[in-house]
């Protein structure tokens, strides 16, 4: 029912937003309904089966990556993103050392005639090495997590896109970890997982940082072209040094 003004009246102006009753929300300019509210991630939602949670959540990095770093809590601990960076890096990491146990046991044969060969040192200390490694991935997870945030967000700096904390940058590269159970995948898992994350990085920084996907693609490849002209550069100055070494010898053997 509409309402009503004496004769001569102005219309009485409408009630702001921050005055109206508990459990009021305005409409959107439009008439339009308000966009629906995201549910956290099933691995950030209370109560939520442990497992199953871990399921969906790896399920929705992969099948729908920008609904899932969109729905990624930005508030809180890091707790729950950390164990699950850290649950999928070590799967990825035993599944590395599975795959390079029974390569060095195929191996075995072919080297066995070799002269000096020691089947029990050549084996057993390999695979110590390996359990070993197995044992401690968890830590190296969680020294790689943030460093490689550290790296990211310092980029991410440097071009002008890091709009939220560190914090953000951390969960994103917390949950992007979901492709390390590609190294599931003889052989060619490696590489798949590592072309997958850099685009996963890509879409996860730009939609927490509320920045776009060039600045973000900027900030996740230009550490790795840093490293790769830094390795060219002390891979040329080794040549160098050798050839210059070997020249020298011949010099002296005149």
């Amino acid at each position: 029912m509409a309402e009503t003004y004496p004769p001569g009246a102005p219309p009485q102006p409408p009630v702001p937003p921050s005055m109206q009753p508990p459990g009021t929300v305005p409409p959107p300019p439009g008439g339009a309904p308000p966009p629906p509210q995201l549910q956290p991630l099933p691995w950030e939602q209370p109560g939520y089966p442990a497992l199953e949670g871990l399921y969906e959540t790896a399920k929705l990095v992969f099948t729908s990556p920008s609904q899932a770093f969109a729905r990624m809590s930005l508030t809180g601990s890091l707790g729950k993103p950390i164990l699950y960076a850290i649950i999928f890096g070590w799967l990825g990491i035993v599944a590395n050392q599975i795959y390079s146990i029974a390569l060095r046991g195929a191996m075995t044969g072919f080297l066995s005639g070799l002269p000096g060969y020691n089947p029990r040192l050549m084996a057993g200390l390999p695979i110590f090495m390996s359990v070993g490694l197995m044992v401690v991935a968890p830590l190296f997870v969680l020294i790689g997590v943030f460093v490689w945030s550290a790296i990211l967000h310092l980029f991410l700096m440097l071009v002008g896109g890091a709009r939220t904390g560190f914090a953000s940058t951390v969960r994103v590269v917390c949950y992007v970890g979901t492709i390390q159970v590609l190294q599931i995948v003889p052989f060619c898992g490696g590489l798949i997982a590592f072309i997958w994350a850099l685009v996963l990085y890509i879409i996860g920084l730009a939609i927490v940082h509320r920045t776009t996907q060039g600045k973000a693609a900027l900030a996740v490849l230009l550490p790795i072209v840093v490293c790769c002209v830094c390795v060219a550069i002390v891979g040329l100055a080794f040549g160098a040094a050798i050839w210059a070494a070997v020249g020298h010898l011949g010099h002296f053997g005149r």
